[in-house]
Formats: C-alpha cells, sequence, structure tokens
C-alpha cells in the first residue's frame, strides 16, 4: 500500500513539474478524495488561468494511473487570499467552491475570493446604522425534501450592506451586536421584512428565521412579535431557530418566549445538534417541530463512522417525539445519500442551491 506522504511526495513533484515557473508550491492529502494545493504569489490577472492549469495537470497526472478517467472526475475549488489570512476562512470558502463545481456539470472549476470582509468584523454600531437606514436584504435558504425534492421550508439570512465591504453575512457580526436594543433593532428589521415578503407571496411554506440569542429574554420583543403575528396571522407561517446548548441552558429563563410561541401556534426548529442525549427531554416542548443537525455531523458524514452513529442515534429519539430532522451544510451527493440512509428528511446547503433573494419553486433531483 502506497502511504499518505508518498501520495504527497509525488503529486507536489509532478505539480511543480507541470508548473515549473512557481516556487514553494504546497501539496497535502486531506483524505481519499480531495487534494489542497497551494500556489503562492500569482498576480490577480492571473488566477482563472492558473486554476484552469491546475485543473488540467492534476487531470493528466491522475490519467496516467486510472486510463479511463474524464476531465468531469477532476473538479476544482479554489480560494484566492491575501498573505496572512485567516486558514480556517481560506478552507471554508475553498470547500463552498468546491460543492458548487461539484454540483455542475459544465463547470469543473469554481473560484471564490476571501474579501477583505470576511476577515474582519464591522463594528456594532456600523451594523446597527446601516439596518436602521435599510441597508440590508434578505436571502433565503430553501430546506428541501429527500424523498421528493420539494422545498419544505425556508431559512431567512440577513446580509448588511456596507460601502466599501459589500454585502456581509451575519456570522461577520452578530457576535458583535452586545446591546438588547441592537439585537431588538437588528431582529425587528429582518422579522418585518419577512411579512413583507410573505404577504407579497402566495407561497405557503414556511419561513424559519434564527433569532439573536439576547431576544429570546427579551420581554419587549415577544410582546411585539405577538401583536405582529396576530395582526397579520402570520403565526403559521413563522418559525424561530434556536441552538441546542441555547435551549438547554436557558429553558427556564425563555418562558416567556415559549408560551408566546405556543400561544400564537408558531414553533421552534433546536438548531446545532450534536448528540442524542437531550432529545427525550423535548417531550415536554410541543412548540418544537424539529431538529437540525450541526455542520460538524454532517460534513464529510460518507468518511466517518462516528457521526454516522451520532445521526442515527439522533433521528432514532427524535423520530418517538415525531420530531423530523434536518441537515445544513451538505456539500456532496455522497453527503446526501448517507443522511437519507440514516433516515434524516430534509437538507440544505451548497449541494442543493445558493441562497436566493427570492422564494423558489426549484427542486433538486
Amino acid at each position: 500500500m502506497i502511504k499518505k506522504t508518498d501520495i504527497e511526495a509525488n503529486f507536489k513533484v509532478l505539480i511543480t513539474k507541470k508548473l515549473a515557473e512557481l516556487k514553494d508550491v504546497s501539496v497535502k492529502i486531506l483524505n481519499s478524495n480531495y487534494l489542497a494545493v497551494t500556489l503562492p504569489n500569482i498576480s490577480i490577472s492571473e488566477l482563472n488561468s492558473y486554476v484552469e492549469k491546475l485543473h488540467k495537470n492534476v487531470f493528466l497526472i491522475c490519467q496516467n494511473h486510472q486510463k479511463n478517467i474524464t476531465h468531469k472526475n477532476i473538479k476544482i475549488g479554489a480560494c484566492d487570499y491575501q498573505l496572512g489570512a485567516d486558514q480556517v476562512a481560506v478552507y471554508k470558502l475553498a470547500k463552498s467552491a468546491l460543492a458548487l463545481s461539484q454540483s455542475s456539470l459544465l463547470q469543473h472549476c469554481h473560484r471564490l475570493t476571501l474579501n477583505h470582509c470576511q476577515e474582519k468584523h464591522l463594528s456594532s454600531k456600523q451594523v446597527i446604522e446601516n439596518i436602521k437606514k435599510n441597508k440590508f436584504i434578505l436571502f433565503f435558504q430553501p430546506v428541501f425534501e429527500l424523498s421528493s425534492g420539494d422545498i419544505l421550508q425556508h431559512e431567512a439570512l440577513i446580509r448588511v450592506r456596507h460601502s466599501q465591504l459589500g454585502l456581509l453575512a451575519a456570522r461577520y457580526f452578530i457576535k458583535q451586536v452586545y446591546s438588547d436594543q441592537d439585537a431588538l433593532i437588528l431582529d425587528k428589521a429582518v422579522i418585518t421584512q419577512v411579512k413583507k415578503l410573505m404577504l407579497s407571496e402566495s407561497s405557503a411554506l414556511t419561513v424559519s428565521v434564527n433569532l439573536h440569542p439576547k431576544n429570546w429574554f427579551n420581554t419587549v420583543f415577544w410582546e411585539w412579535l405577538a401583536n405582529q403575528m396576530a395582526e397579520l396571522k402570520l403565526n403559521t407561517k413563522l418559525q424561530f431557530e434556536i441552538s441546542e446548548a441555547e435551549f438547554f441552558t436557558h429553558r427556564e429563563s425563555i418562558t416567556n418566549a415559549l408560551n408566546v410561541i405556543k400561544k400564537g401556534h408558531s414553533h421552534i426548529v433546536i438548531d446545532n445538534v450534536k448528540s442524542s442525549e437531550k432529545v427525550a427531554m423535548l417531550v415536554d416542548y410541543n412548540q418544537v417541530c424539529g431538529l437540525k443537525l450541526s455542520y460538524e455531523l454532517v460534513h464529510l458524514l460518507d468518511e466517518k463512522t462516528q457521526s454516522q452513529k451520532k445521526i442515527k442515534r439522533i433521528v432514532e429519539a427524535a423520530s418517538l417525539l415525531n420530531l423530523p430532522v434536518y441537515a445544513v451544510g451538505v456539500e456532496t451527493q455522497k453527503e446526501l445519500l448517507t443522511l437519507t440512509k440514516l433516515g434524516v428528511v430534509g437538507a440544505q446547503g451548497f449541494y442543493f442551491s445558493e441562497p436566493l433573494q427570492e422564494f423558489t419553486q426549484a427542486v433538486f433531483n
């Protein structure tokens, strides 16, 4: 058997030979299906050409060992970044680009850029001021039913506009929103926009909103929300996401929120579920309508037997309470097939679709 280090060395020698003009090329084998290659000091104008060269050369190298391989068998997800960038962010963006390539029959290379905005956070003041000025937009991540391909619901995702940094996802600023008032402004803006869109659309699909943690304890927010839902009769179309850790740590403190949701016949999705340990405790909370698995459990699931066992136990525990289990961050067909075998009902992620600005009737095959 060829050792992993030998494969790395062989690929590095061959790729370096093909790209002789580059110095300090790095090659790493992540697993049997993934190869990480770093090409340093490339100008912006040459980025696309080097991505194409890399695809061509990797194909030629692989063809020497497997004659029947084709260009479509080689997929590249590229991330260009500046020296000193956060390597975790680089890896995640490269994986997203790879997922886009893998989901396309024609495009074998996809490149995403690690922008300045993805490395630095906006201040809380900037975020709130931009939201007050309506400098934000909502995208919707569809959740697909695995058995039929139908869209079950959408998750609302806020993007805040910035004159220099473009559209920023919530993960780049959400931890910067410190005060109760800031959190209140943020979620009021999101839900108000969701209402407008839902009223203008004929779709009966549910929209899921991931509330800022502070608002689960904010009585003012729930009084406002109860009035909004009652006035416009949107309670059955809105549901709210809360992480597993937040829910079980603070469930006594969020009694008011749970009562408002129950009275309004709305629902909760427990997000970021990592184990089956506490699922049975949800028997007393009929506001809960589903569970979403953590990204860590889903990522490269087909290669991780421990993750498969954990998900199977979660699905079994949830089925006793008639709760569906959903997956997030699905990037590959192998992950999808494994999730289906384990009994997961629905999923979302780049494998199916990028977040959309409008509700969609699209299905996946």
